[in-house]
C-alpha cells in the first residue's frame, strides 16, 4: 500500500483496522475517535499528534527490513489503548499522556526519555504484562502507574517518577534506579537482581496495600530479591523489605556499604556473605535475619531488634549494638571487637564456638557491655578480653573456658 499524508489534518471516527499504513506520516495530525487495531504503522510519522479516544491494540509500530520505528515523539495521548502492540524501539520522546493503557505492549528498545506517562491512584496508566526490556525511561513520570508482571530488565529508569507505582511479578534485573523519586511503592515478587539503587533515597515501602491489589494483609514475605545490586549508599527510610534476598551472586557482589536502613523491616532478610560496612540498620526489625559470614564492621545497629538472627561468624568490628535485642541470636564465631553493646540484650544468645578450625568462641575483645543483660547465654570459649562488663547481668549464663582477663566486672551479676 502506497503510503499516506494526513499531516495536520483533522480526523473523526477513522477506521484503519488491519490496514497497511507503513512509511504514512500523521505530523500533527488530530485524531478523535480513530481505530488501528492490528494496523501496520511501521515508520509513521506521528510527531506532536493529537490522539484522543483511540483504540491502537495490536498495532505494530516496530522496525522491519524495509521501514525504521514508528515516532510518536511529543504526542498527546488521551484515553488511548496500545494493548498488545508492538512498539519496539518506537520514540515517544516526551509524550503526554492521560488513561493511557500499554498492557502486553511490546516496548523493548523504545525511547521513552521525559515522557508524561503517570497519573492517579484512582485511574493508574496500565502497564501490565508490558516488556520494557532496555527502554529508556530516564526522566520520565511515571506515577501511580501499575507494573504488575512487567519486565524492566536493563531498563533505564533514571531520574524517573515512580510515585505510588506497583510493581509486582516484576523482573527489573540490571535496571538503573539512580535518582529516581522511589516513594509510596508497593513491591511484591520483584527481582532486581544486579540493578542500580547506588546513592537512591527511597521512603514508604509496602507500608500499605494499594487499591487494585487483591490483598487483606500485609505479606511477612514479599520475596524482593536484591542479588548482586548496588545498593551502596542507599537511605532506605521506613521501608518493608521483609524476607528480602541480598546475597552476593557468584559473578556480583551486592554492594552494601554506607547504606542505610534506619526505621525499616527486614525480618527474615538474607544478608549471607555480604560486604555491608559502616551500614546503619538503627531501629530497624532484622528478626530472623541472617548474616551468617558478612562483613559489618562499623555497622550501627542501635536499638536493632535482632531477636533469632543469625550473626554466625560476622564481623562486627567497632559496631555500635547499643541497645540492640539480641535474644536468641546466633553469635557463634562471631568478632566484636571494640563494639558497643552497652544496654544490649543477649538474653539465650549463642556466642560459643562454631563450626571453624579453631576451638574459640565468639571474639568480644573490649566490648563495652555496660549495663546488658546476657541471661542464659552461651560465652563457652569465648573471649572477653579487657571487656567493660559493669553492671551486666549474666544469671544462668554459661562461661565455661570463657577468657575474662583484664575484663571489667564492677557490679556484674554472675
Amino acid at each position: 500500500m502506497v503510503a499516506l499524508n494526513f499531516n495536520e489534518q483533522v480526523l473523526v471516527g477513522n477506521i484503519f483496522n488491519g490496514q497497511n499504513l507503513n512509511g504514512s506520516t500523521f505530523f500533527k495530525t488530530s485524531l478523535t475517535d480513530v481505530q488501528f487495531v492490528n494496523t501496520f504503522l511501521r515508520g509513521t510519522n506521528f510527531i506532536e499528534s493529537v490522539w484522543l479516544n483511540v483504540n491502537a491494540s495490536g498495532a505494530v509500530f516496530a522496525a522491519n527490513a524495509s521501514f525504521t520505528t514508528a515516532d510518536l515523539s511529543l504526542a498527546q495521548l488521551q484515553n488511548v489503548n496500545f494493548s498488545g502492540a508492538n512498539l519496539r524501539g518506537a520514540n515517544l520522546f516526551k509524550v503526554s499522556t492521560s488513561n493511557v493503557n500499554f498492557s502486553n505492549a511490546n516496548l523493548t528498545d523504545a525511547i521513552l526519555t521525559e515522557a508524561n506517562l503517570g497519573g492517579e491512584q484512582s485511574e493508574r496508566p496500565i502497564f501490565t504484562g508490558a516488556n520494557l526490556t532496555r527502554a529508556n525511561l530516564s526522566l520520565a513520570n511515571l506515577k501511580a502507574a501499575d507494573l504488575t508482571g512487567a519486565t524492566l530488565t536493563n531498563a533505564n529508569l533514571s531520574g524517573a517518577t515512580l510515585e505510588a507505582v506497583i510493581l509486582q511479578d516484576v523482573v527489573a534485573t540490571g535496571a538503573d534506579f539512580r535518582n529516581t523519586n522511589f516513594t509510596d511503592i508497593f513491591l511484591l515478587n520483584v527481582n532486581f537482581n544486579r540493578a542500580n539503587f547506588e546513592g537512591l533515597s527511597i521512603s514508604d515501602v509496602n507500608s500499605s496495600i494499594p487499591e487494585g491489589v487483591p490483598l487483606t494483609t500485609l505479606p511477612t514475605d514479599f520475596n524482593l530479591s536484591f542479588r548482586g545490586a548496588d545498593l551502596s549508599n542507599l537511605v532506605a527510610d521506613d521501608v518493608n523489605f521483609a524476607g528480602a534476598d541480598f546475597r552476593s551472586l557468584p559473578n556480583a557482589i551486592t554492594e552494601l556499604d554506607g547504606a542505610s536502613f534506619v526505621a525499616s523491616t527486614l525480618s527474615g532478610a538474607d544478608f549471607r556473605g555480604v560486604a555491608a560496612q559502616n551500614v546503619s540498620f538503627e531501629g530497624a526489625d532484622l528478626t530472623g535475619a541472617n548474616f551468617e559470614g558478612a562483613n559489618l564492621a562499623g555497622a550501627s545497629l542501635k536499638g536493632a531488634d535482632l531477636t533469632n538472627a543469625d550473626l554466625t561468624g560476622v564481623d562486627l568490628t567497632g559496631a555500635d549494638l547499643t541497645e540492640a535485642i539480641l535474644i536468641g541470636a546466633q553469635l557463634d564465631d562471631a568478632i566484636l571487637n571494640g563494639a558497643n553493646l552497652s544496654k544490649a540484650n543477649l538474653t539465650n544468645a549463642l556466642l560459643a564456638d562454631g563450626a571453624d578450625a579453631n576451638t574459640i568462641g565468639a571474639n568480644l575483645t573490649g566490648i563495652t557491655f555496660v549495663d546488658g543483660i546476657a541471661n542464659n547465654a552461651n560465652f563457652t570459649a569465648a573471649l572477653l578480653i579487657n571487656a567493660d562488663l559493669s553492671k551486666a547481668n549474666f544469671t544462668g549464663a554459661n562461661l565455661t573456658g570463657a577468657d575474662l582477663t583484664g575484663a571489667i566486672t564492677v557490679d556484674t551479676i554472675f
